[in-house]
Order: structure tokens, then C-alpha cells, then sequence
């Protein structure tokens, strides 16, 4: 059997049915193998979106998300998108190209140290050869998948491609068909937290993103109600307690004073799957801290930590759940006190906007979320809108609100849009995008056109980079770095053949929204901003 044919069928066996990329002359033995076994190849026009579409259809399906890409520049240009799916902690398998070793000394052109450069960005990465193939390949897909979950790097050279494995058809076949599981977690004793527990008058949970990798949503939210612990979450955690969970109090970190009014009044804290990279603010604790995860249970965020257990992240849960009720102090009145004072007074239009101005961001998530139904995915790119989405946006469930916190590139939003409604077909999409980010990756317009995913794309326009462009004028610095001409966005949306409309008001998004959501194809909605809001945000008292 050759090594590409392996390759093809070892995935489709695991429930791979598309594989994302770029190719080059060096990777089409491969394509064509994945080919062969229907395994269909989606073309994107750059790399890292290839990477972004992976990275959320893995999240959403629980089987990596596979890219196939050159060698050189492919990997070069990937960069990004591999080292966001491993700090986002989301499944991938990137597979590329590389040159092959025999060439190196006559032929050095695009040699570049692939397995080191992915060492640094990867749970793993190492050269996939015949000799190897029918070890490595489970190897990988099986660390791909083991909380946390993140991305494995696998560069093959076309001649070893096309090479037979080094090993009998008949145990090749035996490797294809072995079932494939993530590595599990121990139980460990949690009597020692769960007196800390039972003792606490106010506890509270701060739910991170571990939790998503280690399907444990549903055991947590049974162990918050269990425990009568009010619960804030991380912003890629968004959606992992219900926003409209009686005992949900917000998202920690962004426009969220009254959830560190809450912390700071707790007398014990419990962080579950809590990942530093996506804690904006870290905290220092006077109280004790019961720290339960799957890989890394002292965090450095959340300190000092007095009982971390690591572990089978649910049954930890289930476990403390049974062992830490007591009396409470506090519970759901104090919740839906903190959670409605994000909502009514953090997250306010000002007295200062005026409809003429534009569409007050905090607006388009709350008509978003009015005219969606309740399973709708959103997906945000990076900038202001990602952090107002993380608390504007009511997500009522696990893997509805993706993200890139880890990494946090621009250009993000669109791709895994695609990735989500291609794994997901039956709900509704939605992504959200500065103007910024949206010229950045305006070239998979294309992709989408030609997919003809029927999703809505929110262009937020203020002709700046927002975020950065805020501090430099609370600094009294110039802003030319962070600004830039005005685009007709409508004007290129539609050379692609995607519909676009443009709202310069509320009513207007509105009934765009409505349009877009009815519409059962592609369209863009280009949202002129009243961008002063984010600067206003939160509200006076």
C-alpha cells in the first residue's frame, strides 16, 4: 500500500470528509489519494484560512480538522492558523509537503526547518515517511483529540508519498480499523477540595475553555446547580454555562466590574478548565482557590491555587458535585442581579448616540440575537467587536461562539464561519468582522462564493483598527498607524457575485438582518459604526 493511500484511508476511516489547503505540485499525489477515497479537497486562497476552517469544524465535530499544504511559503504562511488551533486548543492535523532529503544538497530551494518551525507552534510535530506512517499517524490523530485538544504538524515529502509503507498491507488494514480514543484521564481523590467546598458560604466558578476539549459542559452546568455556585466564564468559554442560566453572572475580564465585584466577594473559587492565554486580567486570590483540569490545574492566572486536581475534567466534576453541597450564602438573586447590571448598564447605549452617527455596536449583537434562532453560531474576529461580542452576545450553549482567544489573528471570523456551516449545514452562521480584518482576507470571498454557504457576514465599518486605535488616543497619540481610507465594502463584496446591503441605522441593520437571515445564501451586511461607543463602554453609573 502506498503511504499516500494510507494516509487518505486512516482518515476517512476516522470520519474525514473534507481536508482543506493550498496545494502545490508536491502535494497533489496526495490530494489525488484523498481523492480516490472521497475525501474532498476545499481550495482556499490563503493557507491560514485553510487552518481556520480546520480549526472550528474540528471544535464543532470532535475529529481534527485536516489542511493539506505546500511546502516553503505554505508552511511559512500557515504559521498563524497552526499555532492559533494549538493555543485555541481546537483538533487539527495540518499536513504538508517537504523537501525531500536525498535533494537537499543539489537542491536546497525552499528548504526551511518545517518540524522544528512546527515544534514551536504544535502539541507535536515530527516527519511522516513510509517507515513510519502506520505508527506516527494514529499516534497523531490521538493527540490531536486528548485534552486539550490542539494542532499536530506532519510534513511528508512527495517522493515518500508515493513510497509503500514499510510494513505488511495486513497490519496497515489492522491500523486503519483499530479504533483511535483519546489518551484518559485519571480520577483523582477529591476529598480534600470538596471540603473546601462544602465549607464555602459564596462559592464561584470561573468556567474556562478547557472545558469545550474536554466535553464537559453539561457535567459542569449539573455541578454549578448541584453546588449553588454562581459562574462567570473565559471569553472562548462564552456558551459553555448558558447565558441564560439562572446562576450565570457574565464573562470575566471585558466590561464585566460587577462579575470582579462578585469574585472579589467569594470566599472560595473554583476554576474548571481554566487556560491562561484566555484570561485577559489575571487575579490574584485572599481566598482559596479549587482548581480542576484536565492538563494543568495551576494555572498562573487564577493564584495561588490551594487544591488543583488534574484529571478526567467531568468525573472531577460529577465527584465534587456529590461531596461539596452545604449551605450557601448566595445563589441565583445575586447571579441575575450581576448579569443584569452587564447587560442594562455595562453594555448601555450612551446618552450621546444619536442614529445619524451609525449603528452602536452593542446594538448589533443584541438584534443579532433577536432574529436568530437560539442554536445560531456566531464566530467573531479580532478586535473591539470580539470583546463586546463575548458579552453581548447570549450564547445558550457549548461550541456556539468560536473565537480565537489564544492566538487572536485577524481574518479569523470568515474562515471558520465556513468551517462551521460546512460541519454544521443544518444551523444558522453568522460572522462578525472589522472593516480591518475584512481587507486582510477580502480574497476568500472567493472561497465562499464558490462554496455558496448560505451565512451572514457582519462588516463592522469605522475605517480603523479600533482596539489599538483607542489607546493611542488615550495616550494623546497620533492614530495614522490604525487608520485607513474608506472602502466601498458593498462595491467588492459584490464583484465576487455575494449580495450586499448597507445599514447606516439600527432600523436599517435590522431589516438587513431580517433580509439575510431569510435569504438561504451568501450575504454581506456592511454596518456603518457609531465607533464612539466602544470608547464609552461601559456607561457612566
Amino acid at each position: 500500500m502506498l503511504t499516500s493511500l494510507f494516509i487518505a484511508r486512516f482518515l476517512r476511516a476516522r470520519g474525514v470528509r473534507r481536508v482543506f489547503g493550498h496545494p502545490g505540485s508536491d502535494t497533489i499525489d496526495l490530494i489525488q489519494a484523498m481523492a480516490e477515497e472521497e475525501i474532498e479537497f476545499i481550495l482556499t486562497h490563503h493557507e491560514n484560512t485553510a487552518a481556520f476552517m480546520a480549526a472550528a469544524s474540528g471544535e464543532l465535530t470532535g475529529v481534527p480538522g485536516v489542511v493539506v499544504v505546500t511546502k516553503g511559503p505554505g508552511v511559512t504562511n500557515i504559521a498563524s492558523g497552526l499555532a492559533a488551533a494549538h493555543l485555541d486548543r481546537r483538533p487539527i492535523i495540518v499536513l504538508s509537503a517537504t523537501v525531500d532529503r536525498e535533494y537537499l544538497r543539489t537542491n536546497p530551494h525552499q528548504d526551511v526547518p518545517l518540524v522544528a518551525l512546527g515544534g514551536l507552534m504544535a502539541k507535536l510535530s515530527e516527519e511522516l515517511t513510509s517507515a513510519n506512517a502506520v505508527e506516527l499517524l494514529p499516534r497523531a490523530y490521538r493527540t490531536a483529540i486528548t485534552p486539550r485538544p490542539g494542532s499536530v504538524y506532519l510534513p511528508i515529502s512527495p517522493r515518500q508519498a508515493v513510497a509503500p509503507l514499510g510494513v505488511p498491507d495486513a497490519v496497515a488494514e489492522q491500523a486503519i480499523a483499530a479504533e483511535v480514543r483519546p489518551v484518559p484521564g485519571e480520577t483523582p481523590d477529591v476529598s480534600a477540595a470538596a471540603a473546601l467546598v462544602t465549607r464555602a458560604k459564596r462559592p464561584l466558578a470561573v468556567v474556562g475553555v478547557g472545558v469545550t476539549g474536554a466535553d464537559a459542559s453539561a457535567d459542569v452546568v449539573r455541578g454549578l446547580e448541584a453546588l449553588g455556585a454562581p459562574a462567570c466564564v473565559t471569553l472562548q468559554a462564552v456558551g459553555q454555562v448558558p447565558c441564560d442560566h439562572p446562576l450565570y453572572i457574565g464573562m470575566y475580564g471585558w466590561h464585566g466590574t460587577p462579575v470582579k465585584r462578585m469574585i472579589d466577594t467569594a470566599d472560595l473559587i473554583l476554576t474548571l478548565g481554566l487556560d491562561g492565554w484566555d484570561i485577559v486580567t489575571p487575579y490574584r486570590a485572599t481566598v482559596p482557590i479549587v482548581s480542576l483540569d484536565s492538563v494543568d490545574a495551576n494555572d498562573r492566572t487564577f493564584q495561588p491555587v490551594t487544591a488543583g486536581l488534574t484529571g478526567d475534567l467531568g468525573k472531577m466534576v460529577r465527584a465534587l458535585a456529590e461531596r461539596g453541597r452545604g449551605p450557601r450564602g448566595w445563589g441565583v438573586a445575586e447571579a441575575q442581579a450581576c448579569y443584569r447590571e452587564i447587560r442594562e448598564r455595562e453594555l448601555g447605549v450612551s446618552a450621546e448616540h444619536a442614529e445619524a452617527d451609525g449603528v452602536p455596536p452593542q446594538r448589533v449583537f443584541s438584534e443579532l440575537r433577536a432574529l436568530t434562532p437560539r442554536d445560531t453560531i456566531l464566530t467573531a474576529d479580532a478586535g473591539s467587536h470580539k470583546s463586546m461580542a463575548a458579552q453581548a452576545w447570549p450564547a445558550y450553549g457549548p461550541r456556539s461562539f468560536i473565537v480565537s482567544n489564544g492566538l487572536s489573528p485577524m481574518g479569523f471570523a470568515l474562515g471558520a464561519a465556513m468551517g462551521a456551516k460546512l460541519a454544521q449545514p443544518e444551523r444558522t452562521v453568522v460572522t462578525v468582522v472589522g472593516d480591518g480584518g475584512f481587507l486582510m482576507y477580502a480574497g476568500e470571498l472567493a472561497t465562499w462564493a464558490r462554496l455558496d454557504l448560505p451565512m451572514l457576514q457582519i462588516v463592522m465599518v469605522d475605517h480603523s483598527l479600533t482596539q489599538v486605535k483607542t489607546q493611542q488616543e488615550r495616550r494623546g497619540f497620533g492614530t495614522a498607524a490604525t487608520s485607513f481610507r474608506p472602502v466601498h465594502v458593498g462595491d467588492l463584496v459584490r464583484s465576487f457575485g455575494i449580495e450586499a446591503v448597507r445599514a447606516e441605522n439600527t432600523a436599517a441593520f435590522r431589516a438587513a438582518v431580517v433580509r439575510g437571515v431569510a435569504a438561504g445564501r451568501p450575504m454581506v451586511i456592511e454596518t456603518i459604526l457609531d465607533a464612539r461607543e466602544y470608547r464609552r463602554v461601559p456607561t457612566p453609573t
